[in-house]
């Protein structure tokens, strides 16, 4: 006998109902703890195990960390959203998740992104104006996109936690609605966020071609004002904007594209893409770099 009487378990079982890190559960078990006749934490937590309302999934990544989630239900019932959420409570669902949240895609990815906004040295650059060459970008653009290990796999899916630099989750927002991908109370880039993201970060968001795809569902979707506000706050050091218009352009939507050719200064030759080279057909108007056949 644990204690443990059935109106506790049942409180208990609505308590754990979703998977969490430990850290995020010890102050709700103090908590309810006082309500039953257990003093120890360490006792009240071998009472809840013996009662199967604690079990625990260690979770290990590709770079070696082991994250243990615990729940009152069964690993095997978890949604691999909500074991994304509780991997990193702090981050918010970004790129293809997005993506897939706002309808901008009919295809249901098995790939789950969480972003995590962290602080480096190296990033306090972006606070001022920051001075490019030609040269520069194109050594920059070159070599290959940076693809996180940082990845889970939860029954089937691939759960990826990106490094975002700081933005101080400009362009994020709190999901309301229970019947979408992403439960309700997480994070999630807003729609601006997720079409500048698409084009940024093509490596997460299915290439190139799918990008393409998804601003042609989204754009007509966007608030132009928003879009623009939004894209100076993000702060980019490389001219991404100048893709984001030449495609805007290419696909139709000349008013954003128009929009954005007015907004911004032209400085530098960009790359639509990383592994870029010279020999890339090239859009004077947008002073732009482009694979040929893309577009």
């Amino acid at each position: 006998m644990t204690g443990l009487t059935a109106t506790h378990k049942r409180e208990l079982a609505e308590i754990l109902s979703l998977p969490a890190r430990y850290h995020e559960l010890k102050p709700a078990l103090l908590a309810y703890m006082s309500q039953t006749r257990y003093k120890i934490l360490s006792s009240f937590e071998r009472a809840m195990e013996a009662e199967h309302l604690l079990n625990r999934l260690d979770l290990s990544s590709q770079i070696g960390r082991t994250t243990p989630l615990y729940s009152s239900t069964a690993p095997a019932t978890w949604n691999p959203y909500q074991v994304a959420q509780a991997l990193f409570p702090g981050g918010y669902f970004c790129n293809l998740t997005s993506v897939y949240h706002h309808g901008l895609t009919d295809q249901v990815p098995s790939n789950i992104y969480v972003g995590v906004e962290a602080t480096r040295s190296k990033d306090q650059m972006r606070g001022g104006k920051v001075l490019l060459s030609d040269h520069a970008i194109f050594r920059a653009f070159a070599i290959p996109h940076r693809i996180s290990k940082h990845t889970y796999r939860f029954r089937g899916h691939e759960i990826t936690i990106t490094e975002q630099v700081s933005r101080k989750g400009a362009g994020v927002e709190t999901v309301q609605d229970s019947g979408r991908p992403c439960p309700r109370g997480a994070r999630v880039t807003c729609l601006e966020r997720v079409l500048i993201e698409a084009v940024v970060h093509p490596q997460y968001n299915g290439g190139l071609s799918t990008v393409i795809e998804i601003l042609r569902a989204g754009i007509p979707q966007a608030n132009q004002r928003r879009f623009l506000d939004l894209y100076d706050k993000l702060a980019y050091v490389y001219p991404y904007w100048q893709a984001i218009g030449f495609l805007c352009e290419r696909i139709g939507f000349t008013t954003m594209a128009n929009a954005i050719s007015r907004r911004f200064t032209f400085k530098n030759k960009f790359y639509l893409d990383h592994f870029a080279k010279t020999s890339w057909e090239f859009d004077r108007a947008w002073q732009i770099h482009y694979p040929k056949g893309i577009i």
